[in-house]
């Protein structure tokens, strides 16, 4: 079996297993470099993918499962409807990224340039945003449970005023978030 009908067989299955907590991170890099700037909505990425560039990619719908993007570029891209779990973001460019409807657990966007990324509609449980630049980012209808938000930079209470806190979460001195209603 060659390189590229392995990797397209380990697709295969991470596209069967997507919905369960499995991560396969064999051939993650070669998911991310295949041409074009679309990428299938069932993709799942797993493994480390350090400074990889991603700008303006299609990757709607995708899964990133203890992923290592750490120092990445994801300037642009169409993350909608993403599931982060366990994901390292860490130092990555996500500027003017389309985050709305995401699910983020536990993932950690320290230090992650977040300038006019829009979060509308995501919920988003304990993930890490310190030293994180939200420069004109949007928050409307998001959901923050047991994040630590209190390092970041350039977080307005005009941001926050849209979103809603389920639990605790850790803020900026002098911002406040209201509680979500509850179902």
């Amino acid at each position: 079996m060659t390189s590229t009908a392995a990797c397209r067989a380990v697709r295969s299955l991470s596209v069967l297993l997507a919905t369960g907590v499995l991560a396969l991170p064999f051939c993650a890099h070669a998911l991310v470099v295949l041409g074009g700037k679309d990428i299938p909505r069932a993709v799942s990425f797993g493994g480390p993918c350090v400074g990889c560039d991603l700008s303006g990619r299609q990757l709607s719908g995708a899964r990133f499962l203890g992923a290592d993007f750490s120092g990445s570029a994801l300037v642009g891209a169409n993350l909608r409807a993403v599931h982060f779990t366990g994901a390292d973001f860490s130092g990555s460019d996500l500027s003017r990224s389309d985050l709305s409807d995401a699910e983020i657990y536990g993932a950690d966007f320290d230090g992650a340039r977040m300038k006019d990324v829009r979060l509308d509609g995501a919920r988003i449980r304990g993930a890490s945003f310190s030293g994180a630049d939200f420069e004109g980012a949007s928050f409307k209808g998001a959901v923050f449970q047991g994040v630590d938000l209190s390092a970041a930079r350039n977080l307005r209470q005009e941001q926050l005023d849209v979103a809603c806190a389920i639990g605790a979460v850790r803020l900026p001195r002098g911002l406040g978030l209201r509680a979500c209603p509850r179902d």
